[in-house]
């Protein structure tokens, strides 16, 4: 699992939906839940990067990542800062998605406004995931998660790849 992981963090570098040590990811393992390092940089993961959720160096997003298994069977939770997201989510309070991929595999996306690291974040977030599998948070980007990491990530770019159509769309209708 951890080697897939290392594969999903650079996926991630290299599709721009993480930048520095911005963003997180976990999976479960067993029993155990396992997440990014704090201040971790995706791009250039390893073995000592990972640590169970519990431990002192885990992720700050830990809260988020721990509510959304606890409501849900995910075995796999991303967390990136993708542009497009992080840009209309600071202009709306819903993404609906115009692409044919957005409508089918996402829907309409409430954007999640609570305090960062605050209980009511990550119980919005986690109650966002249930229902739909994706959650964009207000300037912070896309939560998601999946059956695998690679499910995930295939979620969290759909939901960026709809954001930059409407981004463009908008764009566009003002010329």
């Amino acid at each position: 699992m951890i080697q897939n992981a290392i594969e999903i963090g650079k996926m991630l570098f290299r599709s721009r939906l993480v930048d520095g040590a911005s963003g997180n990811l976990s999976f479960r393992n067993g029993d155990k839940i396992i997440i990014t390092k704090s201040g971790t940089n995706l791009n250039s993961l390893s073995e000592n990067s990972f640590v169970e959720i519990s431990h002192p160096q885990a992720s700050r997003d830990r809260l988020v990542h721990a509510k959304i298994y606890e409501k849900t069977d995910y075995k796999a939770v991303i967390h990136c800062h993708g542009v497009f997201n992080v840009v209309l989510s600071l202009k709306k309070d819903k993404i609906i998605p115009l692409d044919l991929e957005g409508k089918m595999f996402l829907g309409e996306l409430n954007v999640v406004s609570e305090e960062f690291g605050s209980e009511e974040y990550a119980e919005s977030i986690a109650e966002t995931i249930k229902a739909r599998g994706v959650a964009i948070a207000k300037a912070h980007g896309i939560y998601s998660a999946g059956k695998d990491l690679i499910e995930a990530f295939n979620k969290a770019s759909y939901a960026e790849h709809s954001c930059e159509i409407i981004y463009y769309l908008n764009l566009l209708n003002k010329l």
